[in-house]
């Protein structure tokens, strides 16, 4: 049985879902954009053209930068999930196999 073959066992004997690595790292992706994104806007609100900083834009670049980080270690979760996966279905493979004889 392949790595691959005991993964899919594995997944059915525990009742979990596939993880996607393309999505993944969509995930990491649209995180660090956001988190990108988030810091513009706080930088943009902190040196605004009045002796005010715009309080609102500060706000929101905070948030989009909280969320933007979650979902980057979304995604970084997610390739891990992956990996030790994989490295379990081969433990599996790697106990299952008969001793060789002597």
């Amino acid at each position: 049985m392949t790595i691959d073959e005991q993964l899919s066992h594995l997944h059915r004997e525990l009742g979990l879902k596939q993880l996607n690595p393309v999505w993944a790292k969509i995930e990491i992706f649209l995180g660090l954009a956001a988190a990108g994104c988030g810091s513009s806007v706080a930088l943009w609100a902190t040196r605004s053209l009045d002796a005010q900083p715009v309080s609102g834009g500060i706000a929101l670049g905070l948030i989009l930068q909280i969320l933007g980080w979650y979902l980057a270690l979304a995604g970084h979760r997610s390739h891990l999930y992956l990996s030790q996966n994989k490295l379990i279905a081969y433990v599996v493979q790697q106990v299952a196999k008969p001793a060789p004889a002597k």
